[in-house]
């Protein structure tokens, strides 16, 4: 960082920006935002698609027809997420419904229907303005009553059934041709059996190492998931809690992915029934298989390289990015980054310099689908998915061992100084002792877990082979860097350094929405 003399070093603390009130792009942002809104509540969405429209004619000589397409697209999205407004009749609510789904409907003498060839019947009974049933029907299989979407519109949640429907609709790709769409139907339906048979264990851990993760079944307006992480801090979390199996309340808080069909311009072979352990591949159909997660995750160029060789068609990717800058938040790093821990046992605290071309490059990404050549590589993709899902983490706990706790005090504390320098084949880090100078490498193994080892910087030579398992088992245990080095180094073994920690007041960056600074004094 920069420097404000020869005795003092500014040291950050990250944090999340929580204030914009002193952001003029902010205030900017925010004062279009209410134009744009201003003038939309004066039309009415028939009335706006066909002024864009018109817009679009008129600016034919600037626009091509890619861009128009891509614009009319951009408009039959937005329409699609358009919230269904309680103060609207039923009528209103069903023809909104209906054009959000890219579905016909029609009066019926019990009430509405709501139907698109081929994916969707949708029948509501309606008896004096309210719904007292609805009927599905998804890709043309057998009708059912659906308790718990007629309690969903009974409550006026028209709004979350339709994007509820919208998940259902997107298990197949509505340009699969009728002969695929059979083949993917029988190769899904095989492959929740395969699940149903590998997967019932619901508990934290083996969520966390079955090579298969645990299928949660589909409901009525839920496609079928299979959750494949449950890392360490999440069990501890809820173990406080005395829980230690999947509860509904962690349907949407772990990870997980469902399985999709899209149309492809090539075949690819799907099974056509599993025996004694081995696939038998023998179906095709143009269709690439789609694991459609369910969040965007944080992924180093090298990992998603390492998932080409699975994949059927390039991952769909959000963003590039640089994965540990992307977690470090909206600070600009333009030297080594300064932390310091937050620890409150007593034991000394860390003070990292983590080397910046750590931050450098783009070719990291956030992706949110993985497209399968053949579908038995699932389990491979999990592992994949795993062992990144660990390497970001190790980073992550730096991070939040460093964020600034409410109510700090001023106050001097004493600190281990340490190097880090993070890739995605190891992160190695390096401090001082009064007896050696040592370096720690963490690196992944092939059993889903980091080894440790640790050696002497100077002469490369092992310190202990009993230290290396113990960091290792403390790590696989935590995934927490800070944690696992206490057990490696205390203040007793170290020439410490002394900072003075001040109050927020002290920092000028405080005064605007930029990261909150720390002053060491050597």
């Amino acid at each position: 960082m920069a420097q404000n003399s020869a005795s003092e070093t500014r040291i950050y603390l990250l944090e999340q920006r929580k204030n914009k009130e002193l952001n003029l792009e902010h205030i900017d942002e925010q004062m279009r935002m209410e134009q744009v809104r201003q003038s939309a509540s004066k039309m009415e969405w028939a009335s706006f698609g066909q002024a864009v429209r018109r817009n679009l004619q008129e600016k034919r000589n600037t626009i091509d027809a890619d861009g128009r397409k891509d614009v009319l697209k951009g408009i039959a999205f937005m329409k699609s997420r358009m919230p269904i407004e309680t103060t609207f009749t039923m009528q209103e609510k069903v023809k909104i419904m209906a054009e959000s789904l890219g579905c016909s409907h029609a009066h019926t003498s019990r009430g509405w229907s709501i139907t698109k060839p081929e994916e969707l019947n949708m029948d509501l009974t309606i008896t004096e303005g309210q719904v007292t049933t609805v009927v599905l029907s998804f890709w043309e299989e057998p009708s059912f009553y659906s308790p718990e979407a007629t309690k969903m519109l009974q409550n006026d949640q028209w709004t979350e059934l339709r994007n509820k429907i919208a998940g259902m609709l997107s298990k197949y790709d509505r340009q699969i041709g009728r002969r695929d769409l059979a083949n993917c139907k029988g190769a899904l339906s095989m492959l929740e059996m395969l699940f149903s048979h590998f997967s019932q264990d619901a508990s934290f851990i083996a969520i966390h190492r079955s090579n298969y993760g645990y299928y949660l079944r589909p409901s009525d307006l839920r496609n079928g998931r299979v959750y494949y992480l449950a890392d360490p801090f999440y069990r501890s979390l809820r173990s406080k809690d005395r829980v230690y199996h999947l509860t509904e309340q962690d349907y949407d808080a772990l990870p997980y992915f469902e399985v999709s069909f899209i149309n492809y311009d090539s075949p690819c072979t799907l099974p056509d029934y599993y025996n004694s352990g081995e696939w038998v591949e023998s179906i095709e159909a143009d269709v690439a298989i789609c694991m459609k997660l369910s969040r965007g995750v944080v992924m180093s160029e090298a990992t998603r390289k390492k998932l080409g060789q699975f994949s059927k068609k390039t991952v769909s990717i959000r963003h590039y990015t640089n994965c540990y800058r992307y977690l470090t938040g909206e600070i600009k790093i333009n030297n080594n980054l300064k932390m310091i821990t937050q620890f409150t046992d007593g034991k000394a605290q860390h003070l990292y310099n983590v080397d910046v071309t750590s931050f450098n490059g783009e070719g990291d990404s956030v992706i949110t689908e993985i497209f399968l050549e053949h579908m038995q590589d699932f389990h491979k993709v999990i592992s994949i998915l795993r062992n990144e899902a660990m390497h970001i983490s190790l980073w992550e706990s730096v991070l939040s061992s460093c964020y600034e706790q409410q109510g700090i005090k001023e106050h001097v504390v004493s600190a281990i100084r340490m190097n880090i320098f993070l890739s995605r084949e190891e992160i190695v880090i390096t401090f001082k002792t009064k007896y050696a100078p040592i370096k720690i490498t963490i690196r992944d193994n092939a059993n889903l877990e980091t080894n440790v080892e640790v050696v002497n910087a100077e002469t490369n030579l092992p310190i202990a082979k009993q230290i290396d398992e113990t960091l290792t088992r403390k790590l696989n245990e935590t995934w927490s860097i800070p944690v696992t080095l206490t057990y490696a180094v205390s203040g007793e073994d170290c020439k410490l350094a002394k900072i003075k920690v001040p109050l927020r007041a002290e920092n000028p960056e405080t005064k605007a929405p930029t990261p909150t600074a720390i002053i060491m004094r050597r």
